[in-house]
C-alpha cells in the first residue's frame, strides 16, 4: 500500500471542517432549487410547469454526473489543489448568474454548468478530507464533510423563508453565489495548503483504477449510489411541492424542509459513530431500510402534525446517511492515489439517480397520480439501495484494496 500522508498520522480536523464548509455551499446551491419551485411555477415570465420544473431540476445532476466522471482525470492531471478551487468558483458563479435567467432554457443551462463544478468538487473534497485523518476515522470524516450538504439545505430553507415571500426566487440564487464567494476567500488558502501536502495526486495513472477485483466494487458502489441519490435528491427536490399538494401552507412546508435537513445533519454524525462500532455496511443497510419505511409512512397521510415532523426528521437522518456510508465504503476500498477517481466514478455514474429523481417526480405528478405515489417511488429506490449494499462486504473491499496496493 502507498504511504499515507503525514497529516493522517494524527489527523488534521481543520481540513475536514473546511471541506464540510465547502459542502455547505454545495448543499445550499443544490437544494435552493427545490425551495424555489413553487415560486417558479407562479412566475408567468418563466412559463414553466411541473414537468419542465422537473427537467430543469435534473440538469444540475447531469452536470454533476459529468463532473464526477471527470474528477479522477482532473485530480490526476492537476492535483487536488488545482481541482477543488476552480470547481468551487465555477459552481458559485453559475449559481449567482441564475438570478438573471430569462426562461427555463437559460435556467437549465446554468444549473448544468453549476453541476459540473459541484460534480468535480465533491469527490475531490471527500478524498482530501479522508486523506487527512486516521484510517479508522474515515467514515466519520466523510460523514462530517457530507453533513455540510444538509446544513446548506437547512440554511437554504431559512433563507428561502425570508427571501421568496419578499422578492421571489431570484434573490435566492444571488445569496447562493454570495455564500460561495465568501467561503472560497476564507477557506481557499487552507484547502490549497492541505492539498499540496499530499503526495501521489497529480500525475497518478487514473487508468490503473481498474482491476479484476476493483470493477465489482465500482459497479456496486455506482448502483447503490444511484438508488440512494434517487431517494435523497428526489425528496430534496420535491418535498416543498409535495407538502403544498398535501395542503400544507408554504411556511409549514419550509419548516418541514428545515426539519429534513436538521435530521440529516444529526444522522450523518450519529450513523458515522455507529459505523465505527457496528460496521459501515451494516449501518448503511439499516439506514436505507429506515428511509424506505419513513417514505411509506409519509405517503400514507395518516400521521398527525407532530408525527409528520418526527418521521421527516428520521427520514433526513437515514436517507443521507446511507449515501454517506456508501462513499465511505468506496473510499476504504481504494488507496489514496485512486480515491478521488473511485469516488468520482461511483458518484458520477450514480448521479443518474439524482438526474432521474426530479423528472420522475414531475412525471408522476403531471400524470395525476398524486404526491403519495412520488413518495412510494422514492421508497422503492431506498429498498434497492439496501439490497445492493449486501454485495459490498468486507471480503470484496479488502480484495479491491489489495489489488491496487
Amino acid at each position: 500500500m502507498s504511504a499515507a500522508p503525514q497529516t493522517a498520522t494524527t489527523g488534521d480536523w481543520r481540513v475536514v471542517a473546511a471541506c464540510a464548509a465547502v459542502m455547505l455551499a454545495e448543499g445550499f446551491d443544490l437544494l435552493i432549487y427545490g425551495n424555489a419551485i413553487p415560486s417558479l411555477l407562479m412566475d408567468a415570465g418563466m412559463a414553466m410547469d411541473k414537468v419542465s420544473a422537473g427537467r430543469v431540476g435534473s440538469m444540475v445532476f447531469v452536470g454533476m454526473l459529468l463532473g464526477g466522471l471527470a474528477a479522477g482525470r482532473a485530480v490526476a492531471t492537476f492535483g487536488l489543489a488545482r481541482t477543488v478551487i476552480p470547481g468551487f468558483l465555477l459552481f458559485t458563479a453559475a449559481t449567482a448568474a441564475i438570478a438573471w435567467a430569462r426562461d427555463g432554457v437559460q435556467l437549465g443551462a446554468l444549473r448544468l454548468v453549476a453541476g459540473l463544478g459541484l460534480g468535480v468538487v465533491l469527490p475531490a473534497t471527500l478524498a482530501l478530507a479522508r486523506a487527512n485523518v486516521q484510517p479508522r476515522h474515515g467514515a466519520l470524516a466523510i460523514s462530517i464533510v457530507m453533513a455540510g450538504l444538509p446544513l446548506g439545505g437547512m440554511l437554504a430553507a431559512v433563507v428561502s423563508q425570508q427571501l421568496i415571500p419578499a422578492g421571489g426566487w431570484r434573490p435566492l440564487f444571488l445569496a447562493g453565489g454570495a455564500l460561495g464567494a465568501v467561503l472560497v476567500v476564507v477557506l481557499g488558502p487552507l484547502l490549497v495548503r492541505a492539498a499540496r501536502l499530499l503526495p501521489g495526486q497529480a500525475g497518478a495513472d487514473w487508468r490503473g483504477l481498474f482491476t479484476r477485483a476493483s470493477r465489482p466494487v465500482l459497479a456496486l458502489g455506482a448502483l447503490a449510489t444511484f438508488a440512494e441519490l434517487l431517494a435523497w435528491y428526489g425528496i430534496g427536490t420535491w418535498l416543498t411541492q409535495l407538502m403544498r399538494e398535501f395542503q400544507i401552507p408554504f411556511n409549514g412546508a419550509m419548516q418541514l424542509m428545515f426539519t429534513l435537513n436538521t435530521g440529516a445533519i444529526v444522522g450523518s454524525l450519529a450513523t458515522a459513530a455507529l459505523a465505527i462500532r457496528l460496521g459501515t455496511r451494516t449501518v448503511a443497510i439499516a439506514a436505507s431500510l429506515c428511509a424506505a419505511a419513513c417514505l411509506v409512512l409519509i405517503a400514507s397521510r395518516l400521521l398527525p402534525g407532530w408525527g409528520l415532523f418526527a418521521v421527516i426528521a428520521l427520514l433526513g437522518m437515514s436517507a443521507i446517511s446511507a449515501q454517506n456510508l456508501v462513499n465511505a465504503l468506496v473510499a476504504d476500498a481504494f488507496p489514496a492515489r485512486h480515491r478521488a477517481a473511485a469516488i468520482g466514478m461511483t458518484l458520477g455514474l450514480g448521479r443518474l439517480g439524482a438526474v432521474t429523481a426530479p423528472v420522475l417526480g414531475g412525471q408522476i405528478l403531471a400524470a395525476g397520480h398524486g404526491p403519495s405515489w412520488v413518495l412510494l417511488a422514492f421508497a422503492l429506490s431506498a429498498l434497492l439501495g439496501a439490497a445492493v449494499l449486501l454485495g459490498l462486504d468486507r471480503r470484496r473491499i479488502e480484495a479491491c484494496l489489495a489489488s491496487l496496493s
